[in-house]
């Protein structure tokens, strides 16, 4: 069996990893969200009634009026119109993305949808934890029939030299 050396190895990781980034840069340089968070904070009048996307930590939830108090660092506002029982899982630390129209004053976002990414702590552990725990799984699951030729810069089955 012909074996790639090393430094072909190398040089194809790097290749793919450059055209990653600049899948990346690409991605990043696209303007898909406007106005921006950033932009609202600055200028919250002018875009006042428009469109928004807004992704933030929730900061306090108001069940009694189906609203949370989101902010992302730059803007704090208060959306409303959040449907009732996706504030009843919501905590303070929560994450969430929001899709509304912006008013001004004060800074209040008339939630079209709202997508909870992470409901609170709690969720946010559970998280981090399984897939932590799926990572290891795997991890473990690969190298019970493989292992690591660190001579030949590669993985080889286990029972071959």
């Amino acid at each position: 069996m012909a074996t790639m050396e090393p430094r072909h190895r190398i040089l194809g990781i790097v290749v793919l990893l450059v055209v990653t980034g600049g899948f990346c840069v690409q991605f990043a340089a696209t303007d898909v969200w406007t106005p921006s968070q950033s932009d609202l904070a600055a200028d919250p009048v002018a875009h006042d009634g428009d469109q928004v996307l807004v992704f933030g930590t929730v900061q306090s939830v108001e069940p009694d009026r189906d609203a949370v108090v989101v902010s992302d660092g730059t803007l704090e506002a208060r959306v409303t119109d959040v449907d009732p029982k996706t504030v009843s899982g919501l905590e303070a630390g929560g994450e969430i993305q929001v899709a509304g129209t912006f008013h001004a004053e004060p800074s209040t976002i008339a939630a079209d949808e709202v997508v909870v990414d992470i409901e609170g702590e709690s969720d946010r552990r559970y998280v981090y934890g399984t897939s932590i725990l799926g990572g290891l799984l795997a991890v473990v699951a690969f190298l019970r029939t493989w292992r690591i030729d660190v001579r030949g810069f590669r993985f080889v089955p286990r029972g071959e030299r």
